[in-house]
């Protein structure tokens, strides 16, 4: 008998879930709250380890159309001065699959695409999860849905988490991101280099995304509510790519986004036949470039669980066994681009740490090991 999977969230990692369990052969309904799909954010850095996922149930081609795929991670002073280069063009061969940028909309309209809109319900507003002899959601609408199996990828304020384990405390540094598009063709950049660019209260990188566009991501200390204020604070950084990027920026297209992890991690993401993922498990600050990343490989670890074991609350015991103990020093490592003492020390150094916290946390590899292999 075919099992009736739940997938609460039609973000990225909900979609792929959706992709993901029905080539295993599970029959899937993705339900989204918002009437059309979310897409805050506009950039996407996937790295390698998301790419491998996406590419994993098939979608290769496809990321092929919309990505741009990037040769050099470069990072900068604010004044100018050249930090670090990190050449990037063999991770295909090295890890698997390249470091890419894409457009968040491109890349939600081809999940759905391969998922198939059928799949798909948007403006169903998740009330409560509760289980029995089988799992119930139950949505604002008033319809209640039956499955077999809920999976929770409905973002940091998820209902599947509140009403299996609780309300969560939730950091409150007051940290705040700002972002903002541009063309490259208005810029003089490398249009083939992701750049992170540090200065003594801030930092800000940059992201090639397919198209010809690219987006900014940026925090400085203090700035949390004026966009005047940012775009005044980067314009400032002479010397750098900065100040043109920023004229150059669309302002209707800069946001901002409130910043929060958990003040204490969840010990467990499942009950029975539901279960976590992504921000809805594990909330964490952009430090690492990680969030979106972790989400797919969450759906890669309970997707192959599900498939291993008969029993689905085995199935998912054993998910959260390989997940939790992975993801946990990214979560901390996340929040270090936030620390602007410990990025003054970076600024001052010759190479942008966030490559070593890569190899060892994500990819879990060590120079040793690479002896080792040589």
């Amino acid at each position: 008998m075919t099992k009736r999977a739940l997938v609460c969230g039609a973000g990225i990692s909900g979609l792929t879930a959706g992709i993901y369990l029905t080539r295993l052969g599970w029959d899937v309904t993705v339900f989204e709250k918002d009437p059309e799909l979310r897409t805050a954010g506009a950039g996407l850095n996937l790295w390698p380890n998301g790419m491998r996922v996406l590419e994993k149930i098939g979608l290769r081609s496809p990321l092929s159309t919309i990505a741009a795929s990037l040769d050099y991670y470069r990072t900068f002073s604010s004044t100018g001065d050249v930090i670090a280069v990190e050449d990037v063009r063999d991770w295909r061969e090295k890890y698997g699959a390249p470091l890419c940028g894409v457009y968040r909309r491109d890349l939600s309209r081809i999940l759905v695409e391969a998922l198939g809109s059928e799949k798909l319900r948007v403006g169903h507003q998740l009330v409560s999860v509760e289980q029995g002899d089988d799992v119930v959601c139950t949505f604002a609408n008033g319809e209640q849905v039956r499955g077999d199996f809920v999976m929770g990828a409905d973002g940091i304020g998820s209902i599947v988490r509140s009403s299996v384990f609780g309300e969560r405390e939730f950091s409150t540094d007051a940290l705040v991101r700002w972002r903002g598009l541009f063309n490259l063709a208005d810029v003089d950049v490398d249009p083939l280099s992701e750049a992170e660019v540090w200065g003594p209260d801030g930092h800000l990188g940059y992201l090639p995304i397919g198209g010809g566009r690219a987006y900014w991501f940026a925090a400085a200390e203090g700035i949390t509510r004026d966009p005047e204020a940012i775009i005044e604070h980067f314009s400032g950084w002479r010397g750098s790519p900065v100040p043109g990027l920023i004229a150059a920026t669309d302002k209707s297209t800069i946001i901002r986004s409130d910043l929060h992890d958990f003040v204490h991690p969840l010990d467990n993401w499942s009950k029975g036949r539901i279960t976590l993922a992504g921000d809805a498990a594990h909330p964490m600050l952009p430090g690492m470039a990680q969030g979106a990343n972790q989400a797919l490989e969450d759906v890669d670890a309970l997707c192959t669980s599900l498939d291993a074991h008969d029993d689905i609350a085995d199935a998912l015991k054993a998910y959260e066994r390989t997940r939790i103990p992975q993801v946990a020093p990214i979560v901390r490592g996340s929040r270090s681009l936030f620390d602007f003492d410990d990025q003054n020390e970076l600024v001052h150094g010759d190479k942008n740490p966030l490559f070593d916290r890569y190899e060892r946390f994500v990819e879990r590899r060590s120079t040793l090991d690479e002896t080792s292999a040589a």
